[in-house]
């Protein structure tokens, strides 16, 4: 960590746009999953929380963005995810747990009873369907799919090897005449079943009582089967350390020193903090104060060790513009206890822990982040992190080192003397998706539902 001593005012207003652009970089948008062997299905995924190892759900916890994983997911009892579940191992969705879009699995996928799945799901190995759940969409399986009784999948069914429905187990609905596939084992319907489609069977077909087919039932031949499981997602693991080495190089004013424990309420201007450890003690407010300038302003909390906020400490918002950041980088983990509100990004070394019922969510409609790079995730029964209607912030730029030593910030290559903000001369309200591999800090603004990703 490097210091300095420099007038706080001049530090904040030459240093905005550094902030501003590496901050940014570290927004979700950042870590849409790009992988050339499968480049349109892990594209469309942006992860607001990313875990180097597992993430667990506590029961009734709920997250508005995609979450994906190095290694396992589990959704504990009523949890909800408002995006897509993506894991390198296997995902389970305890009782009544919800998923708005798709699950994929590196391993197994496992849904309890009353679970639902709105999109597509994919999982490398086994699926057991519990009872009365539903996947809306697609199911592939690299193993075994199993459903329970009365679970429901309104798209088609495809195993590598069997296919098992329940006593009144459904494939298929009113839109879509969905069919079952088992490459190289058997197809098992339960009484009173449904497949509103074909049944095709690698060895043999057995139908329970009152078991209806509705198509045709045709015996496969393996040799011409693709598995369209996709491949594995890719880590973002060295992509995180190296942003968050970014953070800790920042230059940090000398007076932006933190104390290692903050016992009462305090506020914080714009500008780049470090401690060396940092704990807050309960019952405490931080407050993030901007100016009324409508400018967006950003805050870099940089500690080298571990950030433990105690018990229902609370981060308000005074003055702060949209558009504003406020990132929490930890070099080893970070811990929130129970019944707190925090606001903003984490970044941690190895592992993030929230407490019962906390509260973590961006700056207006942005979600917010968590990231821990070598550790897992961990959130706590009723907690809650992003809100109902937020969306990730795209990344702007990737340099913190460029700037125009003025009060506005310039992302592109012409310089800015003014007070404005200026990422580039064009906007674009498509619904195109745009990928590259390219660092640019964008030659266009993007203000409709197009998204632009650079790594």
């Amino acid at each position: 960590m490097q210091h300095f001593t420099m007038k706080k005012n001049r530090f904040i207003r030459s240093s905005t746009l550094g902030i501003f652009c590496i901050s940014m970089s570290m927004t979700s948008g950042a870590f849409a999953d790009y992988d050339e062997e499968s480049e349109y299905e892990n594209s469309k995924y942006i992860p607001i929380v990313y875990s180097g190892a597992a993430v667990t759900m506590g029961a009734d916890s709920s997250v508005f963005g995609d979450v994906q994983s190095v290694s396992a997911i589990t959704l504990g009892d009523s949890a909800v995810v408002n995006g897509s579940v993506l894991a390198g191992a296997a995902v389970t969705i305890e009782r009544a747990g919800v998923v708005t879009f798709d699950v994929r699995a590196g391993d197994a996928a496992t849904l309890g009873a009353n679970a639902t799945v709105f999109g597509n799901l994919a999982a490398r190995a086994a699926v057991f369907i519990g009872a009365e759940s539903e996947v809306s969409g697609e199911l592939t399986s690299g193993g075994d799919v199993k459903l329970g009784a009365a679970a429901k999948v309104g798209g088609n069914v495809t195993a590598t090897t069997s296919v098992t429905l329940g006593a009144h187990a459904e494939v298929g609905n009113y839109e879509s005449a969905g069919n079952v596939q088992a490459v190289h084992g058997s197809v098992v319907l339960g009484g009173y079943s449904t497949v509103k489609g074909d049944a095709q069977y690698g060895t043999v077909i057995s139908l329970g009582d009152n078991a209806i087919v509705e198509g045709n039932e045709i015996q496969s031949y393996p040799g011409d089967f693709i598995n369209h499981v996709e491949a594995p997602l890719a880590s973002k693991r060295e992509q995180l350390i190296q942003k968050q080495q970014k953070f800790a190089d920042m230059l940090v004013p000398t007076n932006n020193e933190l104390a290692t424990t903050i016992d009462a309420d305090r506020d914080f201007e714009p500008g780049v903090y470090h401690a060396t450890g940092l704990t807050t003690t309960a019952d405490i407010t931080l407050t993030f104060r901007g100016s009324p300038t409508e400018q967006p302003e950003h805050w870099v909390i940089n500690v080298d060790t571990y950030i433990s906020f105690g018990a229902k400490m609370k981060i308000e918002l005074v003055d702060v513009a949209l558009g504003s950041t406020i990132i929490f980088n930890s070099g080893t983990y970070t811990t929130i206890g129970a019944n707190s509100i925090v606001r903003g990004t984490l970044l941690a070394g190895t592992y993030i822990t929230a407490g019962a019922n906390t509260t973590i969510h961006g700056i207006g409609p942005d979600c917010g982040g968590m990231f821990a790079t070598n550790g897992a995730i961990t959130m706590g029964a009723g907690s809650t992190f992003g809100e109902a209607g937020c969306w990730p912030v795209e990344q702007q730029n990737d340099n913190a080192d460029e700037h125009d030593g003025s009060e506005g910030s310039s992302c592109g290559d012409e310089s800015n003397d003014s007070n404005e903000s200026n990422f580039g001369d064009e906007s674009n309200e498509g619904d195109e998706y745009n990928y590259s591999d390219e660092s640019n800090c964008g030659d266009e603004s993007n203000e409709g539902n197009e998204y632009h990703y650079w790594e």
